[in-house]
């Protein structure tokens, strides 16, 4: 399954920027593992966006809910389950 992940930060910048690199170092182990194809903050930078594959909801859940922003109360995070029907690229489960 596919999902689009959107990251709010609910802390000011300085705190979600403290933490930041432990975010990314977990995105990065996901995206080795093949979680996780594509992500940014967003601009104006309110929160970020993730686009990622997982077996089911449940197993994403539990990637996410182990984010550093999301232990540390700096950012919430929205996941949202798409059925990729045209898909173009390199983007395959």
């Amino acid at each position: 399954m596919f999902f689009v992940v959107l990251v709010h930060y609910t802390a000011p910048i300085a705190a979600v920027d403290a933490i930041r690199p432990a975010h990314i170092a977990h995105v990065e182990r996901y995206a080795r593992e093949g979680v996780f194809h594509a992500w940014a903050r967003r601009d104006p930078p309110a929160g970020g966006v993730l686009v990622a594959a997982a077996p089911d909801r449940a197993s994403l859940e539990a990637i996410v809910a182990e984010d550093p922003y999301v232990k540390a109360g700096v950012a919430r995070a929205e996941i949202v389950a798409f059925s990729a029907a045209n898909v173009r690229g390199a983007l395959h489960p």
